[in-house]
């Protein structure tokens, strides 16, 4: 016998319209909710403050971990952040009566030229040394660019009366000390006008008072340049300091330690060249500005550069809905 169909059995399947606007009206909520949710995150806000304080945070974590000035430039006409920090490119310590370098940059020197009483082990002594000098072929080092600036630093004895010339670096940087214990340091900037980038006439000049460097005695000595200004320091106290944007001339020689007609009166020890490199620029998004500083720097160690900074940096993003956010930058460096 066949068993009958029952009604459930021989029912449709399928839902009927009523279920269907329901789901439908379920959805809208559902979506209508998601979409309110993604409106409150605003994800272009948070992308341009973390852009920003990553860029921030870059350049104080180089300048813990290198021990050297680092900064980062802020153009509020495209909106681009640039951390910038001095990278070492060459160190001399004069051991073993050898001109021995880092990074493979040896170079010539006369061996009667090292003494044993140096700063910390041997030094280059140019005393009484018309006709010696000692160089070093950095023009052949790519590395060796210093367009957005640079930092020697070095600790000389002048020795007995007279000056002269402690070094220079291929045509664009030099370090002078007169007769009276002044120093002067200068680099050639590069200008550009109609018949292209040429070195500048004049090169860019700091001079200090005379007697910062005492007679035989160390001293230590630094010439810096990050396209603000070009600072001299003697023992850790800027002594001269000149405002400047220009970028430095191409090196278009060797690094000449002394000179031939005008040596240095004293040693020199302990040399170091560092250059100033930039990362890759970041663009805050479209329709996002920033105000305050044009550049914040950060010292050695990362906190703020007091020199240049009097008190906290604020910077103050403006958003195309009217508000504004402000990344505030702390004494000791920290992004907030």
């Amino acid at each position: 016998m066949i068993a009958k169909k029952t009604s459930l059995e021989g029912a449709r399947a399928g839902v009927t319209l009523l279920e269907l606007l329901l789901v439908l009206f379920i959805l809208s909520i559902v979506i209508g909710t998601g979409m309110g949710m993604f409106a409150a995150l605003d994800l272009g806000k948070q992308q341009a403050a973390g852009l920003v304080k990553n860029v921030l945070r870059s350049a104080q974590n180089t300048a813990i971990a290198s021990q050297a000035p680092a900064c980062v430039r802020i153009d509020p006409t495209t909106g681009t952040l640039t951390a910038e920090a001095l990278e070492v490119i060459g160190t001399w310590h004069f051991e073993n009566k050898r001109l021995t370098g880092a990074f493979g940059l040896d170079g010539q020197v006369d061996p009667e030229l090292f003494v044993s009483d140096g700063y910390i082990g041997e030094a280059l002594s140019f005393a009484d040394r018309i006709g010696s000098a000692g160089t070093v072929p950095v023009d052949r080092d790519a590395a060796f660019d210093f367009y957005d600036g640079f930092a020697v630093e070095c600790v000389v004895r002048k020795e007995g009366v007279g000056g002269g010339r402690l070094l220079s670096i291929g045509g664009a940087i030099a370090i002078e000390v007169g007769r009276a214990g002044d120093v002067r340091g200068l680099f050639t900037p590069m200008v550009d006008d109609s018949g292209g980038l040429r070195p500048g006439p004049t090169p860019v000049v700091v001079q200090s008072p005379p007697g910062v460097m005492s007679a035989e005695r160390w001293s230590r000595l630094r010439l810096h340049y990050d396209r603000t200004e070009l600072v001299l320091e003697i023992d850790d106290v800027a002594v001269a300091r000149t405002p400047e944007t220009a970028p430095v001339w191409h090196v278009e020689g060797p690094l000449v330690l002394s000179d031939l007609r005008r040596p240095f009166p004293g040693s020199l020890d302990n040399l170091v060249i560092s250059t100033v490199v930039a990362d890759d620029a970041a663009v805050l998004p479209e329709r996002v500005t920033i105000q305050g500083p044009a550049a914040v720097f950060f010292g050695p160690g990362g906190g703020l550069d007091r020199n240049r900074h009097r008190e906290p940096v604020n910077l103050v993003l403006a958003y195309e809905d009217g508000s504004q956010e402000t990344i505030g930058v702390g004494f000791y460096g920290t992004v907030e």
